[in-house]
């Protein structure tokens, strides 16, 4: 009797394989044909211009000279598609991404620029940029992977925060924007929490000194700037900004790349795969002293002390997430990190939270608040709810409303103030420059004040 055929054998037939090479073969033609060179930036940029994220709509700036606008190349879906083909037929062995140009040019515009010794006010015109983006490339010409990671390495610089007892906590930044007179960099708040001096380190052997400009501790960001004139005083003509994806669009098993300046040692360079797509976890935070809701994608590329502050890149170079290997040890607290475990802030998250601080669209209220403690409802006579005022920043919009150390904060804007959560959220929905009334218990006494909002902003670590 014979056999019935083999169903599963005949998937596989020989006129299957032929078109499959086939599919191949035309794969690897399409993705020559792809590469990211640079756009170049001119120093200063046009008066007009702010630094934008395609999450929140542009907002005239308060006053801030105006930073350069992010340059976010759009794939056509031809691309898109090539891309697809690419990685489900050769896996992670060929990426068919061609870098070398960009990389190149970045390389040249370095040799190019000025190597005269400068004199301590150098002139911030010297310094150039360029952000990379996606361009055809001529047919026959091929790249590696290598390529990409220099290309987006460029942008990506390594911390040493020397704190008040002199101990040294190192991460990384990634420079994503500038003005006439600075270069922006964004990274984790805890990395330069409390730093006496903040050096970013450009190449093994430049470090220049670090300033603050306003961090949101929610999101555990933090954005410091370098003054230009420092750069080119230190021998820096060029910089890189960062190009921003979507992370949202990241999928289960896709290839990413983690840069991060591991244990202090310069800028190196680890490869996996996102293990889960964005979520959001709740994490407890030590620096506020509370849980906080956080989206964040998981990948098993190795992260290391020293990585914050990072990106966390797709293969086509694009800032998918910021590193935060802060998060492993919270979520575990088991003094080290979950092997194959690693995390990055969401960029979509990112982009926003930076767009916000840098264009000083993002309010404050200039306060240091705590809950209402047993001890303070019971002298009182209050409900345990309301904030207290443990300390009022110079200069802010509480100070300038007349607010004081020891006040109880009872409302704001016209709502009850349950705890700092909540007057935090209600402050968030708001503007510099809106007038609220807020409600304040002194010394047992209610008041009322008018309170102009300011732009986050901050003059330490």
């Amino acid at each position: 009797m014979q056999d019935a055929p083999n169903k599963k054998d005949d998937l596989y037939s020989i006129t299957e394989i032929e078109k499959i090479q086939a599919e191949i073969a035309r794969d690897l033609a399409l993705a020559d044909s792809i590469v990211i060179t640079p756009t170049p930036i001119t120093t200063p940029p046009p008066a007009t211009t702010v630094y934008n994220s395609p999450y929140t709509a542009p907002v005239t700036p308060a006053p801030i000279a105006p930073i350069s606008a992010r340059s976010t190349p759009q794939v056509s879906w031809i691309k898109r598609l090539v891309l697809v083909c690419i990685i489900c037929t050769l896996g992670t062995t060929s990426f068919g991404f061609a870098f070398g140009a960009a990389a190149t040019w970045i390389r040249s515009r370095a040799n190019d620029a000025p190597t005269a010794p400068l004199s301590g006010e150098a002139s911030a015109s010297l310094i150039t940029s360029s952000r990379y983006a996606f361009e055809p490339l001529p047919d026959g010409t091929a790249a590696t992977l290598a390529d990409m990671i220099s290309a987006a390495a460029a942008s990506v610089v390594g911390i040493a925060t020397i704190n008040n007892d002199m101990s040294r906590q190192n991460g990384t930044g990634v420079i994503f924007a500038e003005e006439e007179e600075r270069v922006f960099i964004v990274t984790n708040h805890y990395v330069v929490y409390g730093g006496q001096q903040v050096l970013v380190r450009f190449t093994r052997d430049v470090a220049v000194e670090a300033h603050p400009f306003a961090h949101d501790q929610e999101m555990d960001i933090s954005v410091i700037f370098v003054y230009k004139a420092d750069l080119a005083s230190a021998g820096i003509h060029h910089v890189v900004l960062a190009t921003f994806g979507d992370s949202s669009a990241m999928r289960m098993g896709d290839t990413v790349i983690a840069l991060g300046n591991s244990r202090g040692e310069g800028i190196s360079v680890t490869r996996g795969i996102i293990s889960t797509e964005e979520q959001l976890i709740q994490i407890p935070s030590h620096v506020i002293g509370r849980t906080l809701d956080v989206y964040v994608i998981q990948t098993d590329a190795s992260i290391n002390d020293g990585d914050s502050g990072g990106p966390l890149i797709n293969t086509r170079g694009e800032v998918i997430g910021i590193i935060n290997a802060n998060v492993s040890f919270v979520i575990f607290d088991t003094g080290a990190m979950a092997e194959g475990i690693g995390y990055s802030i969401a960029s979509n998250t990112v982009q926003e939270m930076v767009y916000l601080l840098v264009n000083r669209l993002r309010p404050a209220i200039g306060i240091t608040g705590t809950r209402i403690s047993d001890a303070q409802a019971e002298r009182w006579d209050i409900p345990r709810a309301g904030v207290y005022v443990s300390r009022v920043m110079a200069n802010g919009a509480a100070e300038a409303a007349g607010v004081q150390d020891g006040d109880i904060i009872t409302g704001f804007n016209g709502q009850p103030v349950i705890d700092m959560d909540q007057l935090r959220a209600d402050i968030s929905v708001l503007r510099p420059g809106d007038v609220v009334e807020v409600r304040i218990l002194r010394n047992g006494n209610p008041l009322v004040l008018e309170m102009t909002l300011q732009p986050m902003i901050f003059d330490t670590f």
